[in-house]
This record gives structure tokens, sequence and C-alpha cells, in this order.
């Protein structure tokens, strides 16, 4: 008989030293799920998708200026009949099947994005590079001292902070580390959560999370 999932997940809440202060209990049902790399693929790509700027443009027959008056004469010349010089096989004129501007977002189910969501978190998890930091205060913008944290913890490369809610100070802090990006929990994506080696989420974060999962 299959065992159920633990209610919960017990993991260290650390300080900006990198010492432990405590624990705290994950939701195993967001943090401790199957990894489904099928649904991973499909809300990355839909992602994508949605980030694509859409404006290439060509001009079609129509939109070609020029050519309102037939070339010359239908008959008698020896030459292919043609009725402007807009058509397409002419120099300068109009393509045919060239792009348009087009947006090439669309939607995925509510029920993939939230499993892909938890699939991601739950992969970072299982992968041992989820780290879950007590309080992080900054009175003013200081990219100094959470760089500083941030070493301490040995997350300078490529980590994902998600913070509780907005955070002006903390944001502009974090926005000229490189390979390193701040997120309030509405923010929170899958493609980010993958493009990111390393997670760290304060305490304060969680029930957020657990709120917007199961929302």
């Amino acid at each position: 008989m299959a065992t159920k999932p633990p209610v919960n997940l017990s993991v260290e809440i650390l300080d900006t030293g990198k010492k432990s202060v405590g624990k705290t209990d994950l939701p195993a049902a967001i943090f401790g799920a199957t990894v489904k790399k099928q649904l991973l693929w499909e809300v990355v790509r839909q992602q994508q998708a949605s980030t694509r700027a859409g404006t290439h443009s060509t001009k079609k027959r129509g939109d070609v200026s020029g050519g309102g008056k037939k070339p010359y004469k239908q008959k008698h010349t020896g030459q292919a009949r043609h009725g402007s010089t807009r058509e397409p096989q002419w120099r300068h004129g109009g393509n045919v099947w060239g792009p348009l501007p087009r947006d090439y977002g669309y939607d995925v189910p509510k029920k993939v994005a939230k499993g892909a969501l938890i699939s991601a978190l739950s992969l970072r998890q299982k992968e041992g590079k989820l780290v879950v930091l007590d309080k992080l205060e900054v009175t003013k913008p200081n990219t100094k001292a959470v760089a500083k944290v941030l070493g301490s913890l040995g997350l300078l490369k490529s980590t994902l902070v998600i913070i509780a809610g907005r955070d002006a100070n903390l944001e502009k802090s974090f926005r000229n580390i490189d390979k390193v990006k701040v997120l309030p929990v509405e923010g929170l994506n899958v493609r980010d959560v993958l493009r990111f080696t390393n997670l760290l989420i304060m305490k304060s974060a969680i029930e957020a999370i657990s709120k917007r999962v199961d929302a």
C-alpha cells in the first residue's frame, strides 16, 4: 500500500549569518509533491510565448507605394503580362506570405499553471536548493548589505529571492546584483524558479505562497 505524503516538511530557518534560529514547516502538498516535467515544459513555453514582441511586419502588395499604373500594354511586347509593379515578382514589390504583427500569447488551464508552480517549488526543495531566511530588512536601498548576506549564505550566484510583499528598498538593493532577482509572492512564476539555481524564501512569504497556490 502506498504511503501518504507527510502533512508538512520541517526545514531550518537561517539568519543573515547562516546560523539556525529554529525550524518551520513547509506544506508537503506544495514543496514535497511529485515533480511533473510535462507541466513545467508547458507553462514555461506559455510564458515565453507571452513575452514575444510579435512586432515583425512586412508590406503586402497593397502596402507598397507606387505601381498604380500598368507598366506596359497587355500584349505584343514579348514579355509577361503585368498589371502593377507592386506585384511580388517585381523588385520592391509586396510580400506574399510575410509576417505581420500578432500576439503569440495564450493561456493554460489554471490547474496546469498551479501544478507547474508546485512542481517547480518541489524540485528546488528536493534538490536542496531551497533556503528559508528568518528576515532581511533594510531601511534604505543598500546593495552592499544584501550582497554580504547572500555571500554568507553562499547564494551570490543564480538566486531567486521571494519576499512576502512589495518592498521598494529590498527590490532596489538586489537590483544591481548580477544573477540575483527578487520577487514578491504575487510575482512568483515557474520560469524564474527554474531559471535560477537557488531559491531563497523569507519566512514571512511561506504563508503567502500557500494562500496563493490554494487560491
